[in-house]
Parts: structure tokens; sequence; C-alpha cells
């Protein structure tokens, strides 16, 4: 499983013209699931995202907070892109991501255990298998990439 997360100051999920998600201070999380994830990824990732130090303390030191320490916000994005191959040619392979109905399955589980560390009310997401244009203003800039296979 692979994640991108970038520390924001705000974020949205637009489909159809249709604004669908919005979150202020925290992190946009693109989620990749490949073929070979389990719910032992799932659980790996999440427990990263909800505790990694991307925030700053009161003093203003930098790397000292996680999301869950801010009380910030969580806007996920399904994102079968990222197990895109590019190897051969120039158009991209992604016979490594999950299929459809099996990926959001466990996406839904990212999503539950991300709620259930965070409350409800601060995990937001797009629309699985949607269009959608992704908007964020990316604090620092922070750009951090996970991998459970790693």
């Amino acid at each position: 499983m692979k994640a991108v997360i970038q520390r924001v100051t705000n974020a949205s999920v637009t489909v159809n013209s249709e604004v669908v998600s919005s979150i202020a201070k925290g992190l946009c999380v693109l989620v990749g699931i490949s073929r070979e994830d389990t719910i032992e990824d799932v659980e790996r990732l999440t427990k990263k995202i909800t505790k990694l130090r991307l925030f700053e303390d009161e003093q203003g030191n930098m790397w000292k907070k996680s999301v869950e320490d801010i009380k910030g916000e969580i806007l996920s994005v399904s994102q079968f892109t990222l197990y895109a191959q590019t190897k051969k040619g120039t158009k991209p392979d992604f016979h490594r991501s999950m299929k459809g109905e099996d990926a959001q399955v466990l996406y839904q589980q990212v999503l539950e255990r991300l709620r259930n560390s965070l409350g409800a009310d601060k995990v937001k997401d797009g629309v699985f298998g949607a269009m959608m244009q992704v908007q964020l203003v990316n604090s620092g800039p922070t750009t951090i990439l996970l991998d459970t296979n790693e």
C-alpha cells in the first residue's frame, strides 16, 4: 500500500463541478492499493499516517506533533495510479493496482481506521472510482511518500 501525504492548510475534492469534501489544517492523503495488499498493510499505513510528526509544536519547533496531536483533519483520496509502471513505452501500466471492488473494501478499512483514531468528523474522502479534482495548499511544502512494503 502506498500513500502520498501532504501537510496542508486546506484541501478539497470536486466531482462533476461540486465540492464533495473539504478540510482545513491537516493532511491530504492519496492512497494507492496494490494487488498484494492486506488488512495488515491498512493497519501499518493508518497508524503511520496518524502518528507521523509533520507539524510544529506551540513554540514553533518543527516535526514535533502529529495530525492526531493537533486535532487536524485528513482528506483521503483513493489513487490507483500510484502503482503505475512506466518502464516500457509512454503509456502507464496499472496492472499492479488492485481491482475496483476489492480495492474499495480495503480503502473503506483505511477510512474506518483513520476515523477511529481521529474521529468521524475529522476524516473526509472523495468519491471512490470517480474522476476527481483535488485542490490543496501544501504547507511547507511538505510531502511524504509511504510504502508499507519498504
